[in-house]
């Protein structure tokens, strides 16, 4: 190797050093999702999306906001959460060096479909926002003969007031003999 490709790559690690906005890899967070496993439904279901947080650094962190991002993998499209989960994203105040936290969120399968779900964490400290992998589940279609319980009204309605209308007949004819 020549010494200018040396030299150059010594001034580009110095730079790096020198000037961490240029060497910005994001907060030094990991983010897991340990209920992926658990995540396949029905539609119609709740399921609870568990994961995790973990500063990996040497200080502790502020002001992080943590959110889930779904996209429909079939139709290569984002999905609004506004139906599919309550809790847009969770705030965590502080979070020590070295300290692991839960994250919970309830989410309502709304559509069937294949999903792919990831947890994100931005901070003001930083411009990189730091990802989750990549999880992927099915939600199947829901099948249902009697959606909402309407079948036994439906039904039953007019079965009773015929019954009542016929009694009331039946009663009057009587009264008239």
């Amino acid at each position: 190797m020549k010494k200018t490709s040396l030299l150059t790559m010594f001034i580009v690690a110095a730079l790096l050093l020198a000037c961490p906005s240029l060497a910005d890899t994001g907060l030094p967070l990991r983010l897991d999702i340990l209920s992926s496993n658990t995540l396949n439904g029905i539609a119609g279901d709740y399921v609870t999306v568990q994961g995790q947080i973990t500063n990996a650094g040497t200080a502790p962190l502020t002001d992080i906001t943590t959110y889930l991002s779904l996209v429909d993998t079939q139709n290569k499209l984002p999905v609004d959460l506004e139906d599919w989960s309550a809790e847009k994203g969770l705030f965590i105040g502080t979070i020590e060096a070295n300290q692991t936290l839960p994250l919970n969120w309830k989410i309502h399968f709304v559509k069937a479909g294949d999903y792919s779900l990831v947890v994100v964490a931005t901070s003001p400290a930083s411009d990189t926002p730091q990802v989750s992998k990549i999880t992927h589940f099915h939600v199947d279609p829901k099948h249902n003969l009697n959606p909402g319980k309407v079948l036994p009204v439906a039904l039953g309605m007019p079965i009773v007031l015929l019954c009542i209308m016929g009694a009331l007949n039946y009663w009057r004819q009587k009264r008239e003999v």
